[in-house]
């Protein structure tokens, strides 16, 4: 089900907005946790997103040469970076995210009850807790 909705959300993204999941999930990570002035340490973006740093780096490299986002060295240790979004990529994940949202809710809420949208928020909610509380685990 999960794979099935994220597709058929993506599709219509990618279409008219150029985006592929992989770039709405970072986008909207940098515009919604990234630091007041926007950047945000790749190694905590890592860690938000659940990626391998492999992963986040080819896909930044993708970003970056359709100028989404931006990347610079750590004024404080060099071998960590940063990113932020370009106005660019905020534009764009601004313009997606209520098209997005339109095509969750006509693909999978909009054929439950609200009963049924409490119940799987609160079955979402424990699942989300225990995976966390799994990963703290040594």
């Amino acid at each position: 089900m999960n794979a099935l909705l994220a597709s058929r959300t993506a599709r219509p993204i990618q279409v008219e907005f150029g985006l592929s999941e992989a770039d709405c999930v970072v986008l909207t990570e940098l515009t919604q946790s990234a630091a007041d002035d926007g950047w945000m340490l790749i190694s905590e973006l890592v860690g938000c997103l659940g990626w391998e740093k492999s992963r986040l780096s080819h896909q930044l490299s993708r970003m970056e040469k359709r100028g989404l986002v931006v990347r610079k060295e750590y004024a404080d240790d060099r071998r960590t970076a940063l990113v932020a979004a370009t106005y660019e990529g905020r534009s764009v994940i601004s313009e997606a995210t209520p098209r997005q949202a339109e095509e969750v809710r006509r693909l999978f809420l909009d054929h439950l009850s609200p009963a049924q949208v409490v119940l799987l928020t609160e079955i979402a909610e424990r699942i989300i807790e225990e995976v966390r509380a799994a990963s703290e685990t040594p």
